[in-house]
């Protein structure tokens, strides 16, 4: 399971056991790195280009900066010229209404997101693959694009029997998971 907000949280179940590591700390699946060139990650992480610099909120933003200056008369320059950002709420309800510009930023978060499943797929071999979060309000402008680079990807025998899925809880999947952890 992945969740997509601020930052990239996630979780590993094996054999219906959510996966610790060996000292507390496994799941930080947000950490891959999978552009070693990239953007530096958010908080206490020493890396660059993780997954979760460029697949969260923040991974968003960039994308939006990244057309906005491809493109400088389009809607996202404007929205960022006026607001002095590219809100991630912007974006996602720009492409649902088909901007043009706000599709594409999404298209560049998918590309991203599906590098990452991809490499989940080739470490885990999962059965499914569940993504969720605030982000995934997108729906499948960003998991449709995720899909497809996964599937260029992922090595062919373990793409072939895995599914990749929205959360059916969406933004509560997180919170409702942790909840029955504790239960």
């Amino acid at each position: 399971m992945l969740t997509l907000g601020t930052g990239v949280g996630g979780g590993i179940v094996i054999d219906r056991r959510l996966y610790h590591g060996s000292t507390g700390y496994g799941g930080e699946l947000g950490h891959m790195v999978i552009d070693e060139n990239g953007p530096p990650c958010q908080g206490h992480c020493p890396n660059h280009g993780c997954l979760e610099s460029l697949a969260s909120a923040a991974g968003v933003r960039l994308a939006a900066e990244q057309i906005a200056a491809e493109r400088p008369g389009g809607t996202l320059a404007e929205a960022i010229t006026q607001g002095g950002a590219a809100e991630v709420r912007v974006v996602i309800d720009g492409a649902l209404s088909g901007d043009a510009d706000c599709v594409d930023a999404l298209a560049i978060v998918g590309r991203h997101l599906g590098v990452g499943i991809a490499n989940y797929v080739n470490i885990f071999n999962p059965d499914v693959v569940v993504v969720g979060g605030g982000i995934m309000a997108a729906g499948e402008l960003l998991l449709g694009v995720a899909r497809e680079e996964a599937g260029r990807r992922a090595l062919r025998p373990p793409w072939r029997e895995v599914e990749v899925v929205a959360a059916e809880l969406g933004n509560d999947a997180g919170v409702l998971g942790a909840a029955a952890l504790v239960l």
